[in-house]
């Protein structure tokens, strides 16, 4: 890969979350940023519209090499949310049905409003194509 087109097709291609990297025609609010700037090639991190200059590069392939390293370093760029309950049971349900398909997650229970906890799964990368029946089923509205 030699060119920050090649790497948005790559991240594509295997179900990065760009909910968090902005890089060509993929916009995200906070989070990482890949393009061209004054000084070459460029990673920013951006937060509330304001973007750190993380590291600059004399050639595209120096940045694409060196995001794609800094991506695979943090496992949450490849998360997807496949589930999201309130239900104990239903999340307890959820888990061994992923351990049965052997797909790897992370369950991250988080409080809510009122004393309630969130119970919510996450798995990483191409898994997610798997499990579209498994989020309408798992994700609690």
């Amino acid at each position: 890969m030699k060119t920050i087109q090649e790497l948005e097709q790559y991240l594509e291609e295997n179900c990065y979350n760009f909910d968090s990297i902005t890089i060509g025609r993929h916009y995200a609010y906070e989070g990482l940023v890949v393009k061209n700037c004054a000084l070459g090639y460029c990673l920013f991190s951006s937060e509330r519209g304001h973007e750190t200059l993380l590291k600059a590069f004399q050639t595209e392939e120096e940045l694409v090499t060196y995001t794609l390293s800094y991506l695979d370093r943090d496992p949450w760029y490849k998360a997807h949310i496949v589930a999201f309950t309130f239900d104990q049971q239903q999340i307890q349900k959820a888990e061994s049905e992923l351990k049965w398909m052997r797909i790897r997650y992370k369950r991250n229970d988080i409080p809510y409003r009122a004393g309630q906890t969130a119970y919510r799964i996450f798995v990483y990368g191409r898994d997610i194509l798997r499990l579209e029946q498994f989020k309408r089923q798992y994700m609690q509205r």
